[in-house]
Parts: structure tokens; C-alpha cells; sequence
């Protein structure tokens, strides 16, 4: 893909991300969901189009898209679930132990887990 098509592409998105966050109504929380959802859609597009993506190994790209999702899950739940600071806490401190657990077994250091796979190999 060509300079010229990649910016016109990214003059575009950010032309109808603009427009839906100024013309659509639509609650504070829900539009600043929806543009971090595309700028993360396109940050991967731009890294596929420049070829990076293409470069490393499926199971890395597996893996970091998957701990952006999560970190982006955690946020959310953070951010706008009411529940209480401890439980929150709590939450938080779980699935960060899961994802360090599921990291090492993903990376062969820690053999004793069941092995989760992302993606195909």
C-alpha cells in the first residue's frame, strides 16, 4: 500500500470519528470507548500495512493482542463498574496473577499449567 492511501485512510477515520463525536449523541463514556476501539483497530491495520506485523511470529502478535484486550477490559470494568475499592482491588490482583501464570506458560517457563493456546500455530 502506497503513503498517499495510508494517509487518505487515516484522513478518513479520523474525519468519521470526529463527526461521530460531535454530531452523534451519544453518552461521554460510550464515544471514549468507541475511539479507543478504533484507534487500537487502527494502530493493527497501520502495523499490517507497513508489513510489522508480517514480520513477527503469529504467537507474538497473538499474545499482544490479547494482553491489550485484557488491559482494556480491566480498564473498562474499572473505570465504569460501580463496586467497591476492595472488590475492585481484589479483581485486579487475580487476573494479573493470571496473565503473569498464562505468560509464562504461553513462553515454556512454566510447564506445570495446562497449556492455553492463542491462535493456531
Amino acid at each position: 500500500m502506497d503513503l498517499v492511501s495510508l494517509v487518505v485512510v487515516l484522513i478518513v477515520v479520523g474525519l468519521l470519528l470526529w463527526m461521530v463525536n460531535n454530531y452523534i449523541p451519544m453518552e461521554a463514556r460510550i464515544k471514549q470507548i468507541l475511539n479507543i476501539v478504533v484507534i487500537i483497530a487502527v494502530i493493527l491495520w497501520l502495523l499490517n500495512a507497513v508489513g510489522v506485523l508480517g514480520v513477527l511470529p503469529r504467537v507474538l502478535v497473538s499474545v499482544m493482542v490479547s494482553l491489550v484486550v485484557v488491559g482494556l477490559l480491566l480498564w473498562m470494568v474499572n473505570t465504569y463498574i460501580p463496586m467497591d475499592a476492595r472488590i475492585k482491588q481484589i479483581l485486579n490482583i487475580v487476573i494479573i496473577i493470571a496473565v503473569i501464570l498464562w505468560l509464562l506458560s504461553v513462553f515454556g517457563i512454566l510447564s506445570g499449567l495446562p497449556r492455553l493456546q492463542v491462535g493456531r500455530l
